[in-house]
């Protein structure tokens, strides 16, 4: 983790350095987990337990035209479900599983602007957005005891996964911008919940659930940065 880190603030100076059309600022808001525990809602920030699915971090773009940027990440989210939360199957609710976790991610990625989106003009801009990449997450490593609901805490995983986002950004001032986006964050590992614990940790009777698909994380929030630096002029000699 720590060297994923290193090489996130590494490329962070780079694009100082050899860059003058640069934004930096931060990410808050709500998230939540789609797996085997509590409600299959795909998109849900808040609905249930804001003190446990919340999101915040820093975000960088380095902008290369009207259109495509690059962008670099670091959230701590809270991400937890209950199997007795509204809009859960019965036969969850009936075996009544609840955990929490928490995920520290780092990632790269590229946005792409529906329209031309010109972060030196002066009037009014905004856009429609996607954005994917891939990121490095940490998260806790969970498990489930025989006849326990709740998960418990044996150690820290790691993983990848792969973001697709969607947003809307405005430009309302001359150096900041706003973004409104979602971001369904498909993780390399079924584990999130405690269902798949690792092996030398656990039993085949301590795993439930399905086995066809890994977990997700859905932040889903607003971004401020502002922007710095100044358009590279060519000028004749």
């Amino acid at each position: 983790m720590t060297r994923k880190i290193i090489l996130l603030i590494f490329f962070f100076n780079t694009v100082h350095i050899f860059s003058q059309d640069n934004e930096i600022g931060i990410f808050a808001g709500g998230s939540n987990y789609i797996g085997d525990v509590g409600p299959t809602t795909y998109i849900s920030p808040f609905s249930y337990n804001a003190s446990t699915n919340y999101v915040g971090g820093v975000i960088f773009r380095k902008n290369f035209n009207g259109r495509i940027s690059a962008r670099a990440k670091l959230n701590y989210s809270k991400i937890g479900s209950s199997d007795n939360w509204p809009q859960t199957v019965d036969y969850r609710k009936e075996r009544g599983k609840y955990f929490k976790n928490r995920i520290v991610e780092v990632g790269l990625g590229i946005d792409f602007n529906f329209f031309e989106f010109d972060v030196f003009e002066s009037s009014l801009q905004m856009t429609p957005y996607i954005s994917t990449g891939v990121s490095y997450f940490n998260y806790n490593a969970l498990r489930y005891e025989i006849g326990v609901a709740n998960a418990t805490q044996y150690g820290k995983g790691s993983n990848i996964s792969f973001p697709v986002t969607i947003g809307y950004k405005v430009k309302p001032l001359k150096s900041f911008i706003v973004a409104l986006e979602i971001s369904a964050n498909y993780a390399l590992t079924d584990n999130l919940d405690g269902s798949h614990p690792i092996k030398k940790y656990s039993t085949e009777s301590d795993m439930f659930g399905s086995t066809l698909s890994k977990d997700w994380y859905v932040f889903s929030g607003i971004s401020i940065t502002y922007l710095f630096g100044k358009k590279n002029c060519y000028c004749p000699n």
